[in-house]
Protein backbone atom coordinates (compact mmCIF):
# COMPACT_ATOMS: atom_id res chain seq x y z
CA UNK A 1 0.00 0.00 0.00
CA UNK A 2 2.92 2.16 0.91
CA UNK A 3 4.20 1.61 -2.67
CA UNK A 4 0.76 2.99 -4.44
CA UNK A 5 0.57 5.73 -2.25
CA UNK A 6 3.57 7.40 -2.70
CA UNK A 7 2.26 6.72 -6.52
CA UNK A 8 -0.34 8.44 -6.19
CA UNK A 9 0.99 11.26 -4.85
CA UNK A 10 3.89 11.34 -7.27
CA UNK A 11 1.69 11.42 -9.98
CA UNK A 12 -0.99 14.16 -8.27
CA UNK A 13 2.01 16.29 -7.88
CA UNK A 14 2.83 16.04 -11.49
CA UNK A 15 -0.70 17.08 -12.27
CA UNK A 16 -0.52 20.09 -10.34
CA UNK A 17 2.75 20.93 -11.53
CA UNK A 18 4.59 22.18 -14.99
CA UNK A 19 6.78 20.95 -16.95
CA UNK A 20 10.38 22.14 -17.58
CA UNK A 21 10.94 24.11 -20.83
CA UNK A 22 11.96 21.64 -23.37
CA UNK A 23 9.94 19.00 -22.54
CA UNK A 24 7.52 17.58 -25.23
CA UNK A 25 4.78 14.96 -24.29
CA UNK A 26 6.50 11.92 -26.51
CA UNK A 27 2.65 10.49 -27.03
CA UNK A 28 0.84 13.90 -28.67
CA UNK A 29 4.34 15.65 -29.08
CA UNK A 30 2.81 18.39 -27.48
CA UNK A 31 4.90 20.39 -24.53
CA UNK A 32 2.87 21.72 -21.56
CA UNK A 33 1.68 18.94 -19.81
CA UNK A 34 3.21 15.61 -18.38
CA UNK A 35 3.28 12.49 -20.09
CA UNK A 36 1.30 10.78 -17.21
CA UNK A 37 -1.45 13.64 -17.82
CA UNK A 38 -1.44 13.61 -21.66
CA UNK A 39 -5.10 14.18 -23.02
CA UNK A 40 -4.43 11.38 -25.76
CA UNK A 41 -3.46 8.78 -22.80
CA UNK A 42 -7.01 9.76 -21.00
CA UNK A 43 -9.33 9.78 -24.23
CA UNK A 44 -7.46 6.26 -25.07
CA UNK A 45 -6.65 7.39 -28.58
CA UNK A 46 -4.84 4.88 -30.28
CA UNK A 47 -4.09 6.72 -33.63
CA UNK A 48 -0.92 8.06 -32.35
CA UNK A 49 2.01 7.72 -34.86
CA UNK A 50 5.14 6.31 -33.92
CA UNK A 51 8.21 8.74 -34.70
CA UNK A 52 10.73 7.04 -37.03
CA UNK A 53 13.92 5.93 -34.62
CA UNK A 54 16.61 6.95 -37.12
CA UNK A 55 17.95 3.77 -36.58
CA UNK A 56 19.92 2.41 -39.99
CA UNK A 57 19.84 -1.27 -39.93
CA UNK A 58 23.56 -2.83 -39.97
CA UNK A 59 23.78 -6.01 -42.03
CA UNK A 60 24.91 -9.54 -40.25
CA UNK A 61 23.72 -7.63 -37.09
CA UNK A 62 19.83 -6.64 -38.01
CA UNK A 63 17.62 -8.19 -39.90
CA UNK A 64 16.69 -7.34 -43.12
CA UNK A 65 13.73 -7.07 -44.93
CA UNK A 66 13.82 -10.68 -46.22
CA UNK A 67 14.37 -12.17 -42.98
CA UNK A 68 11.45 -10.47 -41.71
CA UNK A 69 9.19 -11.65 -44.95
CA UNK A 70 10.53 -14.69 -43.89
CA UNK A 71 10.16 -15.16 -40.25
CA UNK A 72 6.63 -13.67 -40.80
CA UNK A 73 5.55 -16.22 -43.72
CA UNK A 74 7.60 -18.85 -40.78
CA UNK A 75 4.98 -17.63 -38.24
CA UNK A 76 1.94 -18.73 -40.08
CA UNK A 77 2.69 -22.13 -40.02
CA UNK A 78 0.58 -24.00 -37.06
CA UNK A 79 2.96 -25.28 -34.56
CA UNK A 80 3.18 -29.03 -34.14
CA UNK A 81 3.43 -30.61 -30.27
CA UNK A 82 6.67 -31.74 -28.90
CA UNK A 83 7.61 -35.13 -27.95
CA UNK A 84 6.20 -33.42 -24.04
CA UNK A 85 3.05 -32.94 -25.87
CA UNK A 86 2.84 -29.46 -25.63
CA UNK A 87 2.69 -26.64 -28.38
CA UNK A 88 6.21 -26.19 -29.67
CA UNK A 89 7.77 -22.57 -30.81
CA UNK A 90 9.36 -21.14 -33.49
CA UNK A 91 13.42 -20.35 -32.98
CA UNK A 92 15.71 -19.06 -35.44
CA UNK A 93 19.09 -21.15 -35.20
CA UNK A 94 22.33 -18.50 -34.18
CA UNK A 95 24.42 -21.35 -32.87
CA UNK A 96 25.13 -24.51 -32.54
CA UNK A 97 26.98 -26.75 -29.89
CA UNK A 98 27.23 -29.70 -32.08
CA UNK A 99 27.90 -28.27 -35.44
CA UNK A 100 29.67 -25.49 -34.13
CA UNK A 101 29.97 -22.53 -37.16
CA UNK A 102 30.09 -25.29 -40.13
CA UNK A 103 26.53 -26.18 -38.99
CA UNK A 104 23.47 -26.39 -41.52
CA UNK A 105 20.98 -25.18 -38.88
CA UNK A 106 22.76 -22.24 -38.66
CA UNK A 107 20.32 -19.23 -39.77
CA UNK A 108 17.38 -21.76 -40.23
CA UNK A 109 13.71 -21.59 -38.38
CA UNK A 110 12.95 -25.22 -35.96
CA UNK A 111 10.08 -25.57 -33.73
CA UNK A 112 11.36 -26.60 -29.94
CA UNK A 113 10.44 -27.41 -27.40
CA UNK A 114 8.90 -24.36 -25.79
CA UNK A 115 9.70 -25.39 -21.89
CA UNK A 116 12.34 -23.53 -20.37
CA UNK A 117 15.84 -24.82 -20.59
CA UNK A 118 16.18 -25.24 -16.82
CA UNK A 119 12.99 -27.26 -16.63
CA UNK A 120 13.93 -31.19 -16.41
CA UNK A 121 11.19 -32.19 -18.39
CA UNK A 122 11.96 -30.40 -21.66
CA UNK A 123 12.51 -33.10 -24.73
CA UNK A 124 14.63 -32.71 -27.17
CA UNK A 125 12.23 -31.61 -29.68
CA UNK A 126 13.66 -30.18 -33.09
CA UNK A 127 11.93 -30.16 -35.68
CA UNK A 128 13.04 -28.27 -39.18
CA UNK A 129 10.17 -25.26 -40.02
CA UNK A 130 10.51 -26.15 -43.72
CA UNK A 131 9.22 -29.45 -42.98
CA UNK A 132 5.53 -28.32 -41.71
CA UNK A 133 5.69 -25.22 -44.23
CA UNK A 134 6.32 -28.28 -46.85
CA UNK A 135 3.53 -30.65 -45.13
CA UNK A 136 0.97 -27.08 -45.10
CA UNK A 137 1.55 -27.15 -48.59
CA UNK A 138 0.93 -30.67 -49.24
CA UNK A 139 -2.50 -30.78 -46.98
CA UNK A 140 -3.44 -27.33 -48.98
CA UNK A 141 -2.29 -29.11 -52.52
CA UNK A 142 -4.70 -31.93 -51.45
CA UNK A 143 -7.33 -29.72 -50.07
CA UNK A 144 -7.38 -27.93 -53.78
CA UNK A 145 -7.04 -31.27 -55.51
CA UNK A 146 -10.23 -32.52 -53.44
CA UNK A 147 -12.06 -29.44 -54.36
CA UNK A 148 -11.55 -29.81 -58.16
CA UNK A 149 -11.91 -33.53 -57.80
CA UNK A 150 -15.71 -32.42 -56.15
CA UNK A 151 -16.52 -29.65 -58.74
CA UNK A 152 -15.86 -31.92 -61.36
CA UNK A 153 -18.18 -34.29 -59.77
CA UNK A 154 -20.80 -32.36 -59.47
CA UNK A 155 -20.32 -30.88 -63.20
CA UNK A 156 -20.53 -34.48 -64.12
CA UNK A 157 -23.66 -35.62 -62.17
CA UNK A 158 -25.51 -32.09 -63.06
CA UNK A 159 -24.63 -33.56 -66.98
CA UNK A 160 -25.99 -36.63 -66.54
CA UNK A 161 -29.55 -35.31 -64.68
CA UNK A 162 -29.75 -33.15 -67.82
CA UNK A 163 -29.27 -36.14 -69.97
CA UNK A 164 -31.65 -38.33 -67.67
CA UNK A 165 -34.55 -35.24 -68.26
CA UNK A 166 -33.76 -34.96 -72.05
CA UNK A 167 -34.69 -38.71 -72.67
CA UNK A 168 -37.71 -38.91 -70.28
CA UNK A 169 -38.79 -35.45 -72.68
CA UNK A 170 -37.95 -37.01 -75.97
CA UNK A 171 -39.71 -40.53 -74.61
CA UNK A 172 -43.24 -38.23 -73.59
CA UNK A 173 -43.03 -36.50 -77.11
CA UNK A 174 -42.43 -39.95 -78.47
CA UNK A 175 -45.29 -41.74 -76.53
CA UNK A 176 -47.34 -38.75 -77.57
CA UNK A 177 -46.39 -39.14 -81.58
CA UNK A 178 -47.31 -42.80 -81.24
CA UNK A 179 -50.57 -41.85 -79.68
CA UNK A 180 -51.76 -39.26 -81.96
CA UNK A 181 -50.78 -41.53 -84.73
CA UNK A 182 -53.26 -44.43 -83.42
CA UNK A 183 -55.80 -42.17 -82.84
CA UNK A 184 -55.42 -40.78 -86.46
CA UNK A 185 -55.76 -45.25 -87.39
CA UNK A 186 -58.45 -45.54 -85.26
CA UNK A 187 -60.61 -42.57 -86.84
CA UNK A 188 -59.92 -43.67 -90.64
CA UNK A 189 -60.97 -47.55 -89.10
CA UNK A 190 -63.89 -46.37 -88.31
CA UNK A 191 -65.28 -44.02 -91.08
CA UNK A 192 -64.30 -46.87 -93.46
CA UNK A 193 -66.28 -49.09 -91.43
CA UNK A 194 -69.05 -47.42 -91.30
CA UNK A 195 -68.63 -46.24 -95.14
CA UNK A 196 -69.15 -50.39 -95.47
CA UNK A 197 -72.16 -50.40 -93.69
CA UNK A 198 -73.95 -47.97 -95.80
CA UNK A 199 -72.83 -49.83 -98.87
CA UNK A 200 -73.80 -52.64 -97.48
CA UNK A 201 -77.35 -51.22 -96.59
CA UNK A 202 -77.49 -49.45 -100.30
CA UNK A 203 -77.13 -53.19 -101.76
CA UNK A 204 -79.45 -54.77 -99.42
CA UNK A 205 -81.79 -52.14 -100.32
CA UNK A 206 -81.38 -52.70 -104.39
CA UNK A 207 -82.33 -56.14 -103.72
CA UNK A 208 -85.53 -55.63 -101.90
CA UNK A 209 -86.23 -53.80 -104.17
CA UNK A 210 -85.67 -55.71 -107.42
CA UNK A 211 -87.18 -58.36 -105.57
CA UNK A 212 -90.41 -56.94 -104.91
CA UNK A 213 -90.74 -55.45 -109.14
CA UNK A 214 -89.87 -59.40 -109.79
CA UNK A 215 -92.97 -59.95 -107.29
CA UNK A 216 -95.34 -57.46 -109.13
CA UNK A 217 -94.27 -58.61 -112.52
CA UNK A 218 -94.85 -62.68 -111.80
CA UNK A 219 -98.06 -61.29 -110.69
CA UNK A 220 -99.30 -59.27 -113.21
CA UNK A 221 -98.41 -62.21 -115.17
CA UNK A 222 -100.78 -64.25 -113.27
CA UNK A 223 -103.66 -61.67 -113.86
CA UNK A 224 -103.44 -62.34 -117.59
Amino acid sequence: MGGAEAEATKTTKRKESTPPDGYVCRLCSVPGHWIQVCPTKKTGDKKRKRKPSGHVPVPGKDPSPEDIAEAQKMQEIPPPKCFCGVTSRLNKVKRSKAGGDNSRALGKYFFFCSKKRDDETQCRFARPADLELNKMKARAGNKAAQKKAEQEQSAQKKKETKQIKKAKIEQADKKKQMKAVAEEDNGESSSSSSSSDEESEGEAKKERDSSGSDRDSSSSDDED
